[in-house]
């Protein structure tokens, strides 16, 4: 970390509750950086490609771990990248900037770092992408992989790139990657991180570009994208998918395969208070059967694939606003408390074969409740940004490209 921090701001300017807390981070991590200056580089680089491997060796195992061993290797893995990510000495600017480009929001280094901890993202992705990888060199001698949006770690790759280094099951020759992030803090972590990892050899290609324009040289075998958020919203996952997907080869593959976004009514109290009090942590493997009993589902509002991807039309609105058309959704009618009931839209992710990201195994995937969707109620004042319906009538959902993404609805 540079020495000079915020340089922008006065020394009273860090009584800024926003900026205090930036000020505590960056005081914390460059104490830690400070406490491990002990080890010398080629001990940092050993201990931190060990965490990678370990965590990655516990994704892969099929028998089943218990989730305090995971998350024990996931923070070490985490502690490990973080001190890589300090090396590559972003400035102040460059961890924390964070904006909306025109098909979404680009998340700082400091903000998206922590997504190497996300065990069950990490889990159905990481299974998803061995399982692929290896389907596909059964019939080739090599493959391409593209990784857009992949942030400061790559976090779906690396740690599986550094596991078939290790144990010698897929070489360099046989596996090439393209990482691509649009954040030039991301950039210069990621490009640290494979020097650190040794993976230089796998890893022939990082550039800072915008993922909806970056044109590969040639095509792609295999396209790893995650840029989402609960409900399927704000970040530019569509988009990209949109773009790149013309790039894969004729039998080339995403992961996630497929991802399906639905919407359902729900009793707020019940569904995101009263069934997680008795667990220790959220997970598709703990969702309460009377809690589920309680949904009333609307189905499938938007469904992504590569076949969908390729027949996939933009709508053009005025000021160059673009969406696409998801489903028609028939609201049900007769509901007594259709009114006390908010939609959630939740993600049902599947990145390959039989693997996938649960509902509530990540932050992607929890379902998000849309306060301004109103069925058989009408709010006390109505606020141009609220929807209200009845039981029974007809709602289109559209997907917002461009800006924050999102979904509107549409009664017909």
């Amino acid at each position: 970390m540079e020495k000079q921090l915020f340089s922008d701001v006065t020394k009273l300017d860090f009584a800024d509750p926003q900026i205090d807390d930036l000020l505590k981070y960056s005081i914390r991590t460059q104490l830690e950086s400070m406490l491990k200056t002990q080890l010398t580089a080629s001990e940092r680089q050993a201990v931190l490609q060990k965490s990678f491997i370990d965590a990655i060796r516990l994704v892969l195992i099929d028998t089943k771990v218990e989730h305090q061993q995971l998350m024990a290797a996931f923070e070490t893995m985490y502690d490990c990248a973080v001190q890589s990510m300090a090396q590559a000495k972003l400035s102040q600017e460059l961890l924390t900037k964070q904006y909306v480009s025109p098909t979404g929001l680009i998340m700082s280094p400091h903000n998206c770092k922590h997504t190497i901890k996300d065990i069950y993202r990490i889990k159905g992705y990481a299974r998803g992408i061995d399982q692929a990888i290896r389907g596909m060199l059964k019939n080739k001698a090599q493959i391409t992989v593209l990784y857009p949006a992949c942030g400061p770690f790559a976090p779906l790759l690396l740690p599986l790139l550094s596991y078939y280094k290790e144990h010698g099951v897929f070489s360099s020759d046989q596996i090439k990657v393209s990482l691509i992030d649009a954040h030039p803090g991301a950039v210069l972590s990621l490009q640290q991180l494979v020097e650190d990892l040794a993976l230089e050899d796998y890893v022939e290609h990082i550039e800072q570009v915008d993922a909806t324009e970056f044109i590969p040289e040639s095509s792609v075998d295999l396209l790893v994208l995650e840029a989402m958020q609960h409900g399927f919203t704000k970040e530019g996952q569509l988009s990209i998918a949109k773009h790149l997907v013309k790039y894969l080869s004729i039998d080339g593959w995403m992961v996630p395969k497929r991802i399906s976004i639905r919407g359902m009514m729900v009793i707020g109290e019940t569904e995101f208070n009263q069934q997680w009090k008795e667990v220790d942590y959220s997970h598709s493997e703990y969702v309460n059967e009377a809690a589920l009993n309680d949904r009333i589902e609307l189905g499938e509002l938007l469904r992504i694939d590569k076949s969908s991807l390729l027949k996939m039309q933009e709508v053009e609105l005025a000021n160059g606003i673009k969406v696409v058309a998801g489903n028609l959704i028939t609201i049900p009618k007769g509901v007594a408390d259709m009114g006390e009931r908010v939609l959630a839209i939740y993600a049902n992710v599947e990145t390959f074969a039989a693997e996938g990201v649960g509902q509530y195994d990540s932050g992607i995937t929890h379902p998000r409740p849309d306060m301004t969707f109103y069925v058989d109620a009408k709010p006390k004042e109505v606020e141009h940004t609220h929807f209200v319906a009845c039981g029974g009538d007809k709602v289109q959902f559209y997907y917002q490209l461009s800006g924050l993404p999102g979904f509107v609805p549409v009664k017909v």
